[in-house]
């Protein structure tokens, strides 16, 4: 009787205040949705995959899969440990525009000499007001590798004077790879997005595979559009609902096992990229490398290659037998990342100190190695080494 007479005041007391619960209910929604409005327009708007980059930064390109838009406007980069402005000038470069200067200094690369600082701390800023020589800083972000670099380059420097030096940072961590699967990702409707038009899937189909992954954020038809199509919108519009997505998965990750997380689609069946068979694969990217070479010796310009922390050991080698300078900047990374952090701490790219060193390193090997004539190269030098110990002082 007593648990009747419970429920029976349960009842009244919900039926009595249901205006209130009601209102309640109503300002706890408006609360999330101007808590959620307000963190979209902030720097945790990295959390949205979807808005990894700016929309309409990039632009399909049939050969090589993606390339930065030109003359793109200036908007905001958001990634989980900043943000900063991105733009693009006239030749499809984070740059600002150029317009024939001489001498000059050509850069390729990917996303390290691209961005993730701003662009006033970037190491190819750098290297142009130490040098005093301007550098036409062309990196591109989003899977970019060996092969992608030489093409845009020899695209440029078809419509450009001849640089007095062509710089190219390298990764073997991704460069392989990426060269493996070129080309790796490609554009629709302004975003960037994996190549599905490879392996026996047409063009059309890849199409229709993009359509409905914009729509639904999946490329096969799902049991339940609806509820997909409301998941879809949260996941690319609400940093709050993937905020809480990316916890609950965490959690869920570290409690099934293998063969139910597959079941639940929270980890993929099977790798989208085809992992490098090594020796074929290595052999290719060594052949883009040649190509850099190849095209340095048409433009009659210098050619040098910047290695990032973590080469494999079988590059230098090749290098030292084709006659290609390089710049390991492995040691010299170790070295000072004991003094302090080098690189961003969740997102793992250069951080500004990191940009800084590239800069200082790669200006200070171009003037003791004579691949640019630098005015007054004594004082220059002079200046690198006060500027490094003051700011990587142990």
């Amino acid at each position: 009787m007593r648990k009747e007479h419970s429920n029976s005041n349960s009842m009244n007391w919900i039926k009595n205040n249901k205006a209130n619960i009601a209102l309640s209910m109503v300002s706890v929604i408006i609360t999330l949705v101007a808590v959620d409005t307000t963190l979209y327009f902030s720097r945790y708007k990295y959390v949205i995959s979807k808005q990894l980059y700016p929309r309409s930064y990039f632009a399909k390109d049939i050969e090589i899969g993606h390339d930065i838009a030109p003359n793109a406007a200036t908007t905001t980069h958001f990634f989980e440990d900043s943000s900063y402005p991105v733009w693009s000038n006239n030749l499809g470069c984070f740059d600002t525009d150029y317009a024939g200067e001489t001498p000059y200094l050509y850069m390729a690369g990917d996303s390290l000499t691209w961005g993730f600082s701003p662009f006033e701390e970037m190491w190819g800023t750098r290297v142009q007001a130490l040098l005093g020589i301007r550098t036409v800083k062309c990196g591109v972000t989003g899977g970019y590798g060996t092969k992608q670099e030489f093409i845009k380059t020899s695209r440029n420097l078809a419509r450009l004077p001849a640089p007095e030096l062509i710089i190219v940072e390298h990764f073997s961590g991704n460069d392989i790879d990426e060269d493996a699967n070129f080309p790796i990702n490609t554009v629709y409707n302004g975003y960037l997005v994996p190549n599905l038009a490879k392996g026996g899937v047409t063009e059309e189909q890849a199409q229709e595979k993009y359509a409905r992954f914009d729509a639904m954020c999946t490329t096969e038809p799902p049991a339940y559009p609806t509820i997909q199509r409301v998941r879809c919108f949260l996941s690319n519009h609400s940093v709050l609902y993937n905020f809480v997505k990316k916890d609950i998965r965490r959690a869920i990750l570290s409690i099934f096992p293998q063969s139910i997380l597959e079941k639940m689609d929270l980890i993929a069946h099977e790798k989208r990229v085809v992992v490098a068979s090594s020796n074929t694969d290595y052999e290719k990217h060594l052949g883009n490398i040649l190509e850099f070479k190849k095209l340095a010796k048409e433009k009659k310009a210098k050619l040098l290659f910047v290695l990032v922390p973590g080469e494999d050991e079988r590059l230098l080698p090749f290098l030292k037998k084709e006659g290609i300078s390089y710049l390991d900047l492995g040691p010299l990374f170790e070295k000072y990342s004991k003094v302090k952090p080098l690189h961003w701490k969740i997102n793992g790219h250069w951080n500004i100190a990191g940009q800084n060193l590239a800069g200082f390193a790669v200006a200070k090997f171009i003037i003791e190695n004579d691949l640019v004539d630098v005015a007054r190269k004594e004082d220059v030098l002079k200046k690198i080494n006060t500027d490094m110990e003051k700011e990587f002082v142990e």
